[in-house]
């Protein structure tokens, strides 16, 4: 009996590992999180890395560094690339839905502004902006601009 329960629980042990399409699993994610944040550099595949997980990116920022870690100016400025490149193509690299919507990401942001007493807003604030943009975009199926009467109309058709 031990064995057979053994046996169901083992699979369900490591879903960080899991790798959703052929994707980074969340335990690649937080790695490159955590190289990027300490070597203050990236490769090409931790920008792969980031740009295919979207809203997964702030999950992984959050379970890897406490608060002192992120604190720094510095620090934050890694953090803000990091999410920025996870939102830099969303409607067409990160393929899990969810992903695509910033829910953590903003609340991830909101705590960095908290954390840093409020002296990083600007770049906190432009880097909202940007995941917003990127957001709406990867919601969007069709999306363009008309005129009417001469002023430009921006739309988007959900999907």
């Amino acid at each position: 009996m031990f064995v057979f329960l053994g046996s169901l629980a083992a699979p369900a042990q490591d879903w960080q590992a899991c790798k959703p399409e052929g994707d980074s699993s969340f335990n690649d994610v937080k790695a490159a999180v955590h190289r990027v944040t300490s070597s203050r550099m990236y490769t090409g595949w931790d920008e792969k890395t980031f740009s295919r997980s979207g809203d997964l990116v702030a999950v992984a920022v959050l379970k890897t560094l406490d608060d002192s870690e992120m604190a720094s100016p510095e620090s934050v400025k890694f953090v803000l690339l990091i999410v920025r490149m996870a939102f830099a193509c969303p409607q067409y690299c990160v393929k899990v839905a969810d992903d695509r919507r910033p829910r953590m990401t903003l609340l991830l942001l909101e705590h960095l502004n908290e954390i840093t007493g409020g002296k990083m807003q600007t770049d906190i604030e432009e880097a909202k902006r940007f995941v917003l943009q990127q957001a709406s975009k990867a919601n969007c199926q069709m999306e363009g601009i008309i005129y009417e009467n001469g002023v430009p109309i921006r739309f988007c058709t959900k999907g």
